[in-house]
């Protein structure tokens, strides 16, 4: 896939558009899961990426989302989960061929996660790795996580892939009127994160219509150190005699493209209610426009799941350093004090010492319930390393880890979390942004 992330870093690739409403036009009903058509009517589906790829699309997305076990349980197919999204990318390779590339679509569950439902990550994370395992040996050049609403169901279905394949990763959210996703999660935080574990592309799709992600790919491309993608509705539909309607044309679709490439957009396409005429039209904006040169950014970045911290070394920052008593009080479960405290503007981040602690306590809920009611970003320090780790991969933000003389953990173990690594005096060091 090294083609994939070249070209992903020379020109802007353009992606395909809706499966499910094009499925329903073509007779799929609204109880039916769209997956199991890629066995019932195999036809039908590559006729679809056919008409993508016709279209012009460099990557077409596969009939797939959500394409995980407890939504198809929904449907009594849970049994059949990697059957059906391995036909389902095996039906796209022999309709494109080697031209195209193949990105496997991944949605959520669809369950809430712990601590505010009952799906734990560990679970998550099991549930997204049987389709990734699929999807991969189907012959998928990539894996698309789209649609999430929350982080921490993105962050375990970045590293199922991470752990269990070599897809490069695409990683988007969705975003409501208020700029956040639906559990509050700030586009900043989404880029930060899911760059830092890895993933080769980050952005937005669904939501309204384009006009309703500028802004969160505006405030992801503040802080992005990879390239972006956006997938907009045709704008927001209507129900009309018990049918959704998107009132947006190709035309007044495709108005949007210049803002998104000035934006570090490099791979685009359409969501739910888009065509192949809204495919032909983005190949046209993309074909009269000048592509501006895209902004990087390579700086240090702390990030919860709520709201991010850029470490500017013009910039003084104000660090809370928890007490023991302090801390025992939020190893004992009691976060509310602290969280009322995160609501001032008093101090930047936050800094939790576990000095020689061992694991003798539930680092996993610590670190799930940590990070759900604490919105200031954190760095951590311990002489453990098993609760470095466990914290770095159940917290759901990108933590910064005061790495001392006396640390035993790994620089490749932290790098894989994505960890913000900062010497004893709070510094960055190289090569951790």
């Amino acid at each position: 896939m090294h083609d994939f992330l070249k070209s992903i870093q020379e020109r802007v690739l353009l992606y395909d558009g809706s499966k499910g409403v094009m499925l329903q036009k073509k007779g799929l009903t609204g109880h039916e899961a769209s997956e199991e058509w890629n066995l019932s009517h195999p036809d039908v589906v590559k006729n679809l990426y056919a008409e993508y790829q016709q279209a012009g699309s460099d990557i077409i997305q596969t009939n797939t989302f959500p394409g995980n076990k407890i939504t198809l349980d929904k449907h009594n197919l849970g049994d059949k989960t990697s059957e059906l999204v391995a036909a389902g990318v095996k039906l796209a390779r022999e309709t494109v061929g080697g031209r195209t590339y193949i990105a496997a679509s991944l949605g959520p569950t669809g369950s809430i996660m712990e601590p505010a439902g009952d799906l734990s990550f560990d679970e998550a994370y099991n549930v997204f790795q049987e389709s990734l395992k699929a999807i991969e040996n189907a012959g998928a050049d990539l894996v698309n996580f789209e649609t999430f609403i929350d982080l921490n169901e993105l962050r375990a279905a970045i590293l199922a892939a991470k752990e269990t394949t070599e897809l490069s990763i695409i990683a988007s959210a969705t975003f409501e009127a208020n700029g956040r996703t639906t559990f509050g999660n700030s586009p900043e935080a989404c880029a930060i994160v899911c760059q830092s574990l890895g993933a080769a592309i980050v952005g937005a799709n669904c939501s309204g219509g384009p006009e309703s992600l500028i802004e969160p790919i505006k405030r992801m491309y503040s802080v992005a150190s990879v390239p972006l993608c956006v997938k907009p509705n045709a704008g927001m539909p209507e129900l009309i005699e018990g049918a959704l309607v998107y009132r947006q044309t190709p035309e007044q679709f495709a108005s949007y493209t210049k803002d998104y490439l000035e934006n570090g957009v490099r791979l685009i396409g359409g969501c739910c209610g888009t065509t192949p005429e809204f495919i032909r039209e983005l190949r046209k904006s993309l074909t009269s426009l000048q592509i501006p040169e895209i902004n990087l950014k390579s700086v240090p970045t702390l990030a919860s799941a709520f709201s991010h911290l850029i470490l500017s070394p013009d910039q003084e920052h104000t660090v809370k350093k928890l007490t023991p008593e302090a801390m025992a009080s939020l190893i004992d479960g009691s976060f509310s004090g602290l969280a009322h405290e995160c609501r001032s503007d008093a101090f930047d981040y936050l800094l939790l010492d576990f000095g020689d602690i061992r694991e003798t306590f539930d680092i996993v809920d610590f670190a799930g319930q940590f990070g759900s009611f604490i919105r200031k970003p954190v760095m951590i320090k311990a002489k453990s390393p098993e609760i470095t780790e466990q914290f770095l991969r159940y917290y759901p933000g990108r933590a910064g880890v005061v790495l001392s003389t006396d640390s035993s953990i790994s620089l490749s173990r932290l790098q894989h979390y994505g960890a913000l690594i900062v010497n004893d005096s709070l510094k960055p060091t190289n090569g951790s942004f």
